[in-house]
């Protein structure tokens, strides 16, 4: 099991606000799959805002008891119903206000209910998210608008979608199930055979002075003490690998490799 780092809600102690923090369940669902879910939210609301959006996402966590409910309160909430199973796209009043403020250029919007217009806006916004399920549940088989008390009931998993800026809303998507984790088998050298590693053979080794450095120019013979036929260092990805002797075969410089059998490097 993987856990996650999170912090709780606010609380006054000793005059001062803390947040407590707690582990939490990481759920199985893929970080990749969560990112295209919020890559997608930020363009889709980006073009129906018409103005440049910045998201950030927080890591999808299984849900311990009475934290769905949290998420839920109040919240205007569509089912996509999946055939991996079901998402529930839920947008709390705060951020029902924040975006139909955006939606209208209004700095903030008040606390009154919401006009026939403003809830026809945020309905299109959540049903505009619904091909956007597809990483989360596979292909999608319908959408509808769902009670949120059902949808904290049936939800397991979720994840938030927060927009950082002017416009300060956060969507939180749960899943009725949480994915199976997949154990796979490990990769085996078979599995790299044909991976090309860039490999260095280093037959000659030693000191040089700063001043002798700092002194080269092209042509110039750098002395060193390392002889022909001297031990060598055969270097896969620039990580030390075998040991051998460097020395010549034919007209071509080689490269044998202690106890096996000798191998040419040109």
């Amino acid at each position: 099991m993987i856990a996650a780092l999170d912090f709780g809600p606010p609380e006054r102690s000793d005059g001062r606000c803390v947040r407590r923090i707690a582990f939490r369940r990481r759920s199985a669902l893929p970080l990749s799959a969560v990112c295209l879910v919020a890559n997608g939210v930020r363009e889709v609301f980006g073009q129906l805002l018409a103005r440049e959006l910045d998201a950030e996402v927080l890591d999808p966590v299984v849900l311990e008891a009475g934290a769905s409910c949290r998420l839920f309160d109040q919240a205007r909430v569509k089912r996509v119903r999946g055939r991996l199973c079901d998402v529930f796209v839920a947008l709390r009043p705060d951020a029902a206000r924040a975006l139909v403020g955006a939606a209208f250029g209004e700095a903030e919007r008040s606390t009154l209910p919401f006009s026939e217009i403003e809830r026809a806006t945020l309905d299109r916004m959540l049903g505009a998210l619904s091909p956007l399920c597809v990483p989360l549940c596979g292909s999608v088989r319908g959408a509808a608008a769902e009670d949120a008390e059902r949808a904290a009931r049936e939800t397991t998993t979720s994840f938030e979608v927060r927009f950082r800026g002017a416009v300060g809303a956060a969507l939180t998507f749960g899943l009725s199930a949480d994915p199976a984790e997949e154990v796979v088998a490990g990769v085996s050298v078979e599995d790299l055979a044909d991976v090309g590693i860039e490999c260095v053979v280093e037959c000659a080794g030693g000191p040089i002075a700063l001043s002798a450095l700092a002194a080269l120019r092209v042509g110039m013979t750098i002395p060193l003490r390392t002889t022909l036929d001297a031990p060598g260092m055969l270097r896969a990805g620039g990580i030390p690998f075998v040991r051998g002797t460097c020395g010549t075969r034919g007209e071509r410089a080689a490269f044998v490799v202690e106890g096996g059998a000798a191998r040419s490097a040109a």
